[in-house]
């Protein structure tokens, strides 16, 4: 919702260097959506002073400064007289300032809804994130800069509106000021559908260099093609099998060095994330297996995919193994680095652990692509050079099968997220913020399910859904997974 509201922020900023701004900004349409706009700015800044009902007071200066700052907002509010409810903006303007009242207001309702509204609720995981100094501190940062157009623009209307931009201006001067601690926000927002630029791996990365270009590589596998190919799918299996071998001699190496470091208790919860890793293996191998069946598909796989994939296990692969110039090949020296090399101590331990829970969510990334698996595999049988006639049946039964192992290679790697997250919570007291990053990967692999997805929201949306009612017609659950068998109509054999 940020991203979306600052796209609009961006185009209101364009309208004021077009040549009818004064005619627009004379309407009488435009007081109550400025009004609305600073109605919502307000309910920014009252929720930073108050820390979102939070009790921790980490950052009494910045919660200061947003009180102070909506005390100015009100006064602007009183100035420009009751905000926009049901009359449609007919201005470009007027669209503009109502869609970024309704994106800022939207998204201040979804952080919300990590916060308890009524005792019988809990508060999310995300709640120690949003409450931290830093986003609070970003949060005033971005608000600040809503409230600067929004008082420019009330300048240029008429007496005595224009009266609020002193108040909207002194406002935005207060928030801007104490939210440059940094020279940058902590937090920025996203652009929807946006891939990072591609960083290639380079000989002596250094541990920060490498994370981040895991996390770029991550995210570049995110937003995979529909048209991706057979061979394509066939590698992101065998990288995604790459990634979970070299997991577990992470894994294994630093078993090793908690014995070396005489810490015995951490073990067992080691041992257990090794087991969970290795059984994430054996379903990603069952896809390869699977993938291998469609013959005569053998060709260069998709440059992007397969090349972020590339890069995911090259890094990854440098940083256990002893060649720092380590490449997935068959001449490539198995030799890893030793344990007291790897990690010195139990931070360094807990990151490398945190390194293979992102590593592993890449992988479930890879696997919850089923409508594309679907097609692809339907592709492949319908291609298959074989004399007799393929029937539809045959079709759905690949696709099935596929679909079925991706379910599977999904949940083993939700279960091994959790006992590396457990175990990176064992060697982590108190809490630190990779531990809290953790507790957001344990959410995310909690609710990749449908079905999860509908009790968490039942759960932390603040207020129940309406009943509906006797006489509605009902419609199917839109949480049941489809039937891929049924998805394919029967039909006569299909003849080359």
């Amino acid at each position: 919702m940020a991203a979306l509201a600052t796209e609009h922020l961006t185009d209101i900023q364009r309208q004021t260097h077009v040549k009818h701004l004064a005619r627009d900004i004379q309407s009488r349409t435009i007081p109550p959506e400025l009004a609305r706009l600073t109605h919502t700015l307000t309910r920014y800044y009252d929720q930073i002073a108050d820390g979102f009902g939070s009790p921790r007071g980490d950052d009494t200066d910045v919660r200061d400064a947003a009180r102070r700052a909506s005390a100015r907002l009100r006064q602007a509010e009183r100035l420009l007289g009751p905000p926009a409810q049901t009359e449609a903006p007919r201005s470009i303007l007027a669209q503009k300032l109502r869609a970024t009242s309704i994106a800022l207001g939207c998204g201040l309702d979804l952080l919300s809804t990590n916060f308890p509204v009524t005792t019988d609720q809990v508060t999310s995981v995300n709640a120690a994130v949003i409450t931290t100094p830093e986003a609070a501190r970003s949060l005033l940062h971005q608000v600040s800069v809503y409230t600067t157009t929004l008082s420019h623009l009330v300048s240029r209307t008429k007496t005595p509106v224009n009266r609020a931009a002193s108040p909207l201006l002194r406002a935005a001067v207060i928030a801007h000021a104490h939210s440059l601690d940094h020279t940058s926000p902590t937090i920025a927002a996203v652009s929807l559908h946006h891939a990072p630029d591609r960083i290639p791996p380079v000989l002596n990365e250094d541990n920060g260099q490498s994370l981040v270009g895991i996390n770029g590589s991550i995210q570049r596998l995110s937003g995979l093609a529909t048209d991706t190919s057979v061979p394509t799918w066939r590698y992101l299996a065998r990288a995604a099998t790459i990634i979970c071998d070299l997991n577990h001699k992470i894994v294994q190496q630093l078993i090793y060095r908690l014995e070396e470091l005489d810490n015995p208790d951490h073990i067992p919860a080691l041992q257990q994330a090794k087991a969970s890793i290795r059984h994430t293996s054996t379903a990603w191998k069952s896809i390869i297996q699977k993938w291998d069946e469609y013959v005569g598909h053998y060709g260069h796989p998709a440059y992007g995919p397969a090349t972020d994939a590339s890069d995911l296990i090259i890094r990854l692969g440098r940083r256990i193994h002893a060649d720092p110039a380590w490449t997935p090949s068959p001449r490539a020296s198995p030799r890893v680095r030793p344990p007291h090399e790897l990690a010195t101590d139990l931070a360094q331990a807990a990151d490398l652990i945190a390194l293979t829970v992102k590593t592993t969510e890449a992988c479930n990334i890879i696997a919850s692509y089923q409508t594309v698996i679907i097609d692809v595999a339907a592709t492949g049988v319908l291609n298959r050079q074989k004399n007799p006639p393929i029937h539809r049946s045959q079709i759905a039964l690949a696709a099935e099968s596929l679909v079925a192992r991706s379910d599977a290679a999904q949940s083993k790697g939700r279960q091994a997220i959790t006992t590396l997250v457990q175990a990176i919570q064992n060697l982590e007291a108190p809490p630190t913020s990779t531990s809290m990053e953790m507790q957001l990967a344990l959410h995310r692999a909690d609710i990749l399910t449908e079905q999860e997805q509908a009790k968490l929201a039942a759960s932390e949306f603040p207020g129940s859904p309406p009943e509906r009612p006797n006489n509605e017609l009902s419609s199917p659950d839109i949480h049941s997974k489809p039937n891929v068998t049924k998805s394919f109509p029967k039909t006569n054999p299909i003849k080359r």
